[in-house]
């Protein structure tokens, strides 16, 4: 990545800032944690965000937002969380800034995480699957796409229609702010236009979305994820009905690259993600798992066991009927998730269960949105 030379010394001496705000926060404590600390991640998050350094950035936001939950007191906050997000940075701003200074290029990408980006001229797409995310600050939504269809002459790159595993994988976040004294559900934010011209409701409809004018960043698994641009155009078409071939899941592939993997100092646990499918399973009764704030449900898929965690806040809400409708069931619909590894355990984040061969989006609240109510309480 080259930087202009005004922006390298910019870049290098917020870096050099951001450092110490962190070793005087970890030396003096959380207790002294003020607004101007706050404010030194906050410009930080902001100029990496502007020079596209997005594992810096993403680091610097999470920290923050746990930062802003110890000083407001919530019983959210994570000190694992905090810490772990608060050593990241400090890695990160001293790697940099070491590697700024002393012109190593090669070093430099390598922290910055940053894979090569590959435009798209047209891909068609359905949502098998929805993530959701909501704090006091934000709310974000995480489409899990299969590609379904494009045109595989039209320049600047076609997209390959098919991965090693099954149709290719893509993702799409969208992340919403959330207005002080705004009593909306998390869905309404979905019904508000994104700066395309479209709204992100449309790939909950189950149908064949064409995206045109994009741009995808693969992942060494052969996951993409999705950019849109601002020429990019989405547009809704005919109904998708054949789910099912959709629904694979290579768990020999997953198996190996755990055994592949070389653990660093700038993992994530939910990086080593898989998308999965469990065609027959089984689900116990629930705990509490009170010191993170989750409530899991046991998952039995064979003789395999995973934890599938809902947040015992908002977001877990429509999830846990989800699930508890589900467990009344006699017989259980194929179920799509996210799973990761963390403390020798597999956690899972159910998503969608194929319930009479079409998607059920069991994150997604089934209430409707009046937009007009919504549009009234965002005060726009």
């Amino acid at each position: 990545m080259k930087l202009a030379q005004a922006d390298e010394r910019k870049l290098l001496a917020l870096l050099e800032e951001l450092a110490r705000a962190v070793e005087d926060l970890l030396l003096t404590g959380l207790t002294t944690a003020s607004e101007a600390t706050r404010q030194t991640l906050q410009v930080a998050f902001q100029e990496a965000s502007r020079l596209r350094l997005l594992r810096l950035g993403s680091t610097l936001r999470v920290a923050n937002d746990e930062l802003g939950r110890f000083t407001r007191n919530e019983t959210e906050f994570s000190r694992r969380r905090l810490m772990f997000f608060l050593n990241r940075a400090w890695l990160l701003s001293r790697g940099l800034a070491r590697a700024l200074r002393d012109k190593k290029e090669v070093e430099f990408e390598r922290l910055l995480w940053s894979p090569p980006t590959m435009p798209v001229a047209k891909l068609q797409v359905v949502t098998l699957g929805v993530a959701k995310k909501i704090t006091t600050a934000f709310v974000a939504f995480e489409f899990r796409f299969r590609v379904v269809g494009g045109d595989a002459s039209s320049p600047p790159t076609p997209l390959p229609r098919r991965g090693e595993e099954g149709p290719v994988r893509l993702s799409w976040s969208c992340i919403f702010p959330i207005k002080p004294g705004a009593e909306i559900p998390a869905e309404g934010f979905l019904h508000l236009p994104q700066k395309q011209k479209f709204t992100a409701n449309v790939f909950l409809e189950r149908k064949i979305v064409a995206i045109e004018k994009a741009a995808v960043t693969f992942d060494s698994n052969g996951g993409g994820r999705l950019a849109l641009e601002q020429g990019s155009t989405v547009t809704a078409g005919k109904d998708f009905t054949d789910w099912k071939p959709l629904l694979s899941w290579d768990s020999a592939a997953a198996l190996e690259r755990v055994r592949k993997h070389e653990t660093g100092p700038f993992d994530l646990d939910i990086e080593m993600q898989e998308e999965i499918v469990l065609p027959e399973w089984e689900i116990g009764e629930p705990s509490e798992r009170a010191e993170e704030n989750q409530t899991v449900f046991p998952i039995a898929h064979g003789p395999v066991t995973f934890d599938a965690v809902v947040s015992q806040g908002k977001e877990g809400e429509a999830l846990r009927k989800s699930l508890d409708a589900i467990r009344k069931l006699k017989k259980r619909p194929p179920l799509f998730g996210l799973m990761h590894y963390e403390k020798c355990r597999l956690l899972l984040q159910p998503l969608t269960a194929l319930d009479k061969d079409r998607p059920g989006y069991l994150t997604i609240a089934p209430e409707q949105i009046d937009r007009a109510t919504l549009l009234r309480a965002l005060k726009f």
